[in-house]
Formats: structure tokens, sequence, C-alpha cells
């Protein structure tokens, strides 16, 4: 099927079941493409499965969901421009359903590879009544015929009809067997009363019903010509192709066109029909009763023997009538099927073949331009979905550019580069910055191979990476085992001391959950704090970075590198900021510093639960009892409730000296 199919199928769902449901069928479905290109063809398979999969979720049976579709295909094409087209098919219901093979004879100039069914209608004794026959290589598709029907004939003739399936079988007359199935339709009188009026668009004359109204007055069967004008030659070269045969399918006059066409075509041989021309459409086999069936249809022949043709096959098309009464002749009046002017030279024609009162030879040239037309807009189609598509992809590179930019800068550093701004550098008077490396890296670097080493570091930074984020802190860059934090940067904030303290807590016990790769025993780490005035901004283009400068940096990195394995170790600076905000913390004393002299500097031992709430921090495990130096803690910390709820670090103590916690 054709896109336009499930175009509409997409448009029914979203405008009655909200865009949402088409979403969930399409994330159910991975055939559903983002957009239906109207003018591509589809695997049938996608429509019904569109259909059985909608039917599932929507609680609707299959056969009502294809009546509800066959409603919704005639209100849609009202919005578009085949309605003009629909409007003037047939005055009524009976000759509108008669001459739908015609309109779907035309769209086929534009949709080439369609297959649509085939109607015949046939009256019956009760003038409000008629059977509707479909003749389709599809099969379960009759509630679209059903819901198409009952809607056309409410919105184009105002009638309200009953229309019920009463026989379904497989039609094996035909070259191409097809499911063929049998509708009753009856008149129900109108479908708004309040709309009827004297004449409507289908007309009521007499006792007839507007479903089988056929336009003319009662009297006009009546109509016999005295003298015929027009003698055999002269019709001949009027109509130079038709055919005029008996009811045995004996050829009896062909027109002059036909006969330059067909040299061997003879009448004086008494050929035969079917043995020069076989029946595309209707696909049946040429005989009276087929003939006879089908007479308000139109005909296709081809000429037998040029159907491999690579120059194209001969094909006449037109529509058989009965000449006289009954047991008489019938005469095909046709003429060549031609759809482009190429088309004329390949199959031996000139324009000058087609008579001027035949609309061939305008419809030809026309549908030149519509040719050209129509390939525009099928590129413009093509070129639209793959924009679209293109769209889509540009945005997800830009999602993954952006995800990208934010690993390597802050948000909003990040924002601005984005955004074309320049960002200047940025002097901040308070920031925090950790440092942290792992305790015998050199040693585990010699003993394991280096694969082994990249593995071991990923695993451990990306337990780190996920607590930046709930201590909100920002990673600067990891350099080796080195781990750089900053808190209070590029947004200042006041308690970015206490951010980076219980980034540190975390990674403290995080490590221990993680094994040394060269002797399986918990990994330790070596972090260093401090606080103080800062200058931030990005260094580079090729590959920007955030960076950090100030003898606070170098102050922090000195407070990791005379650090103990498994302690925070903090400046003065770091401590004042973190007084009073439920950090256990201990003294250390003075404590000479490369480049920096004496420095009095603490360790930071825990926080309480009172200060942050550990169901943030997934990787923080709660001590199940109090840490093993709690009891030598000085008197002061005994005010304090044990609580198995607060992080904590083994304390540093100086040799055979006692150097009280301070809580604060």
């Amino acid at each position: 099927m054709y896109g336009i199919i499930n175009h509409v199928f997409q448009a029914l769902v979203e405008e009655r079941f909200g865009k949402e449901t088409w979403q969930h069928l399409r994330n159910t479905l991975e055939c559903i493409p983002e957009k239906f290109m109207m003018k591509h063809p589809y695997d049938d398979n996608i429509t019904l499965d569109i259909a059985e999969e909608a039917s599932k979720l929507l609680g609707i049976p299959t056969d009502q969901l294809f009546e509800t579709y066959g409603q919704f295909f005639v209100v849609w094409c009202h919005r578009t421009n085949y309605a003009s087209m629909m409007r003037v098919i047939g005055s009524n219901l009976f000759n509108f359903l008669s001459n739908l093979n015609a309109l779907h004879a035309h769209l086929s100039m534009a949709f080439s590879s369609m297959k649509p069914p085939e109607f015949q209608c046939m009256s019956s004794d009760d003038p409000k009544k008629f059977y509707l026959h479909s003749y389709s290589c599809r099969d379960s598709l009759c509630g679209i015929a059903i819901g198409a029907t009952r809607e056309a004939a409410r919105s184009l003739f105002n009638r309200r009809i009953s229309i019920n399936v009463i026989s379904k079988t497989i039609d094996n007359s035909r070259y191409a067997n097809r499911h063929h199935v049998v509708f009753e339709i009856c008149d129900l009188g109108y479908a708004d009363v309040k709309l009827a009026r004297a004449e409507t668009i289908a007309i009521e004359l007499g006792p007839d019903s507007p479903l089988q109204m056929n336009g003319y007055s009662s009297d006009s069967s009546d109509y016999q010509p005295q003298v015929n004008y027009v003698n055999a030659k002269t019709f001949c070269r009027i109509f130079p192709f038709h055919i005029i045969f008996d009811q045995e399918l004996i050829i009896k006059r062909v027109g002059i066109g036909l006969y330059r066409r067909l040299p061997g075509l003879n009448v004086n041989d008494k050929p035969r029909l079917d043995a020069f021309f076989e029946c595309l459409k209707p696909p049946v086999k040429l005989c009276k009763r087929s003939i006879k069936s089908y007479q308000n249809n139109d005909f296709i022949l081809q000429c037998k023997g040029e159907s491999d043709n690579s120059c194209g096959s001969f094909q006449l098309k037109g529509e058989m009538v009965q000449l006289g009464e009954a047991n008489s002749n019938y005469m095909f009046i046709c003429s060549p099927v031609v759809e482009k002017l190429t088309d004329l030279k390949n199959r031996g024609l000139f324009i000058s073949d087609i008579p001027l009162h035949d609309m061939t030879r305008e419809l030809l040239l026309l549908n030149e331009q519509r040719l050209a037309e129509f390939q525009l807009s099928k590129q413009l189609e093509e070129t639209t979905a793959q924009l679209q598509a293109t769209s889509v992809a540009l945005e997800m590179e830009k999602v993954k550019a952006d995800n990208l930019l934010h690993s390597m800068l802050p948000p909003l550093v990040s924002d601005r580069l984005r955004n074309g701004d320049k960002v200047e550098a940025g002097e901040y008077e308070q920031a925090s910055i950790m440092f942290s490396d792992i305790v015998g890296f050199t040693t585990i670097c010699s003993q394991c191979r280096p694969m082994d080493v990249v593995q071991f570091l990923n695993s451990l930074y990306v337990k780190f990476d996920k607590l930046t984020n709930v201590h909100d802190v920002y990673k600067v860059e990891t350099i080796g085992d080195a781990y750089m934090v900053v808190g209070g940067l590029p947004e200042s904030c006041s308690n970015h001391a206490e951010k980076v303290a219980r980034m540190a807590l975390s990674m403290a016990d995080c490590a221990v959950q993680v094994s040394s790769p060269s002797d399986n025993k918990p990994l330790r780490i070596r972090i260093g704090i401090h606080s103080g005035p800062v200058v931030a901004g990005v260094v580079g283009t090729k590959m920007p970075r955030y960076c950090l400068f100030g003898d606070t940096v170098n102050t922090a990195s000195r407070m990791e590198s005379h650090g103990l394995p498994g302690s925070i170790h903090i400046s003065e600076a770091c401590y004042k900021h973190l007084k009073g905000k439920g950090f256990r913390m201990q003294p250390r004393g003075k404590v000479p510093i490369k480049g920096k002299g004496l420095m009095n500097t603490y360790f930071v031992l825990r926080e309480c639960q009172r200060s942050i709430n550990l169901e943030e921090d997934p990787l923080r495990k709660k001590s199940e009892t109090p840490s093993p130096h709690i009891d030598s803690l000085s008197p002061v910390d005994d005010k304090l409730p044990v609580t198995s709820n607060c992080m904590s670090v083994v304390p540093w103590k100086p040799p055979n000296q006692q150097n009280p916690c301070i809580i604060l």
C-alpha cells in the first residue's frame, strides 16, 4: 500500500485517540517510520500490523477499527484536493460507486503501483436497495469499504444507509483469484432532515430511490432516431479505434486507426476478439457473460504477443456498448492507452492518429506536465523526509555534544561557549579545592598489567563521578591517580567547604569498597583540602579546559601530599569554614609544609546525620557499629550521641600523646 493509507491511519489515531497513542504504537512496532511518505509504496504488513496492534491497545475489534478508518478516510479526503473530485463522480450513491473504478484508474497515473479494489453495482427489484460487489487482492479489509460507503452516502448525498455483508467468496473466474465480497445496501432516508431540499445532490424523480436514480427523464429510453446520417466509412474515420463483435466474439469491423496498427487483423477471416486481445481490466476472461456483467465498467484490452515488448504493449481503453436489443452485437469504443509522448513513438502512433474530439490528445500533453510536477513533488517529499530525519539526528548529536562539553566544562560555562559568548576568567574570593591520590599506586602499577590498572581506575572514578552530582561539586580533572574537585565555583556559594568535606568523606568510604588489583586488599586514598581565593577560567581553544589558578591550588595539593593514608587532611582556613557545621575534626598541630613553612592542620573525622541526608548518597555505607576509635575520644565527645549514621575516618594520633577531637 502507498504511504497515503498509513498517513491517514496515523491521522486517525492522533485525532481520535491522542498523539501519545500513536507514539506508543511506534515504540511497540519497530517497522513504523517517523513519517510516512504519501507517494511511496510500503509493505501491506505494515498497515496490518498497525491495525492489529491498535486494536489490542484500544480494545476495539479489528473489523470495527477498519470501519472507523473507512469513515475517517472520506472525512480526510474532504479536507484535501480530492474533495472536488469526489463530488462530481456521480449524482447519487449508485452512480458514485459504479464510477469509483474510473477514479482509481485516474489515480493510478500518479500511484502507478497501486492495487485498488474493483466495485460493481447491481440493482434489485426494490428501488431502495442494490448490491455492491467488491473484488480485492487483499483479505479482511472489507470493513474499510463499509465505513467509507456509509460516510460517502452521508457526507455527499445526505443519505442514511444500512450496509451488510451477505457473502464472501474467492472469485476464480479471473486470471488472478480475488476476494469477492457482496454488500447489500439499503436506503434509510435522509441523514439530516434539516439539510433535505427539493433538489439535492442526489436528485429524486418520481418513485425512484436517490440511490439508483440515473439522471434521465422517464421517457428518454423511448427516443428512437429515424434516420442514420453516418455511414460505416465515416464512422470508422471519426472513431479510428473501435471494434464491433458479435455474441461469439467474432470481430465484424474495426476502426481505421486500429486497422493500420494491426494489419494482420482481417475481418474477412472472421477473427475472434480473444485471439487478438486479452482483458487486463477487469482481469477476467473475454466472454459474453463477463462483458455483460461489467458493462458499466471501463475495459482495458491488451494486444496479445506484446506483453513482453520492451517498447511497451499496445493497449486500448474504453467502454463496451451493446448495439440494439439482446443477442445483438457489441461495440468496444476506445482510445489507445498512452501516458507520455514517448509512448506514442514506441507503439507506432502519432498525435494525428487520435481524433480531434478525443480528449486523449489534451490529456496526453497535460500529463507530460503533470508527470514532471509529480516527480518534483515526490522528490520534494523525499527530501523533506530526509531533512526531518537529518534534523532529528542533528538534535541527537547536539545533545551528545552538549553532554561531552558539560563533562569537560561546568554547565554554566559550556552554555555560554555554545552560544558563542566569550567566557572571561573570574576571581572568586573563597572556594574549596580537594586533591586525592591512591596510596601505593606506584606499587600497583609495577605489579599489574596496564589494562588492569586502567580498568581499576575507571571503576573507581565512575563511583567518584557519581558522588560529584550528589554533593554538587565540580570535578576539575584527573591525572593518573590524582582526582581534583572544587566547590564554590563557577557559581559562588557560602557552603563550599561543607560540600567538599562531604565529598571527601564519601570518597573515603567508597575507596574501601574497591579492592586493589595487586593484593585484593581494600583501597586507601589520601585527601587534602584547602579554602581560599582562586582565579578560574577557560584556557585553550582546540581542547578548552576549565582551569584553576592561585596559591590556593598549590596549598590544597600540599595538604594532600603531606597527609596520611586513609585521612582527610585540611588547612586551618578550611577548618574555619567547617567550624560549627557539625563536622568532627582533630587537630594535627603544626606541620612543616613544603614551600609554606609550619602550618596548623586538621583531620576531618566524620559528620553527623543532622548535617547530611545519607539517603542521597547511594555509595555511602551506614556503619552497623560505632567506629573503633570512638571510645578514645575526649570527654567533650561524649556529649554527642554515638550513632551508627555518622560518617567517619580513622583519626590521626601522634606517637605518645593523646590529641582530643574537636566536635563542631
